[in-house]
């Protein structure tokens, strides 16, 4: 089967609209590292589990790796900040970031993120450049501020969620 170009590739897949996570671990060394991703879903309710794929040139995967867990960080609205910090391959994104540690000792961004879920690895799968971990939910935390609205990344940039007045009224 022929494949498609590398560029409509991307063209396709930005045209999808996605929530924004930072998904980190603490490597061999207790050091946290971590990546920005929109390739994160549910994958079952009973159990509960997510999805998340990883770059296999990321340096967060040997960390992910070597813990068997992750946090998921859902990046709040008017983050883009720290989804830029961690979508870059700086040596220490967490510099000024402050973060409490996890049930598994993982990072949670909790001054930026809006939901957090602290995950371990059921399932590991190989999939083209990438690796999907599939992770069971084991603890998770909303946003104090009552507000829990997500940033979003469209056809390459990053924004806030607006809801619809039909949307809100309906819920």
């Amino acid at each position: 089967m022929k494949e498609i170009e590398d560029t409509l590739f991307v063209q396709l897949m930005s045209a999808f609209a996605a929530g924004v996570a930072v998904v980190t671990a603490l490597d061999e060394d207790d050091k946290p590292r971590g990546l920005t991703t929109t390739a994160v879903t549910s994958v079952s309710r009973t159990p509960p589990l997510l999805l998340v794929c990883v770059d296999t040139g990321s340096r967060t995967l040997p960390a992910i790796r070597h813990s068997g867990g992750f946090v998921v960080n859902f990046i709040g609205s008017g983050h883009a900040e720290i989804a830029l910090r961690f979508a870059s391959k700086a040596d220490d994104k967490f510099g000024s970031v402050r973060w409490r540690a996890g049930a598994g000792g993982a990072p949670i961004l909790h001054e930026h993120s809006h939901a957090w879920a602290d995950c371990r690895v059921e399932r590991e799968i190989e999939a083209g450049d990438h690796v999907v971990f599939i992770a069971g939910i084991v603890d998770g935390g909303l946003a104090d501020d009552g507000i829990h609205l997500p940033l979003t990344y469209y056809r390459r940039s990053f924004g806030d969620f607006v809801a619809h007045a039909e949307a809100s009224a309906a819920a």
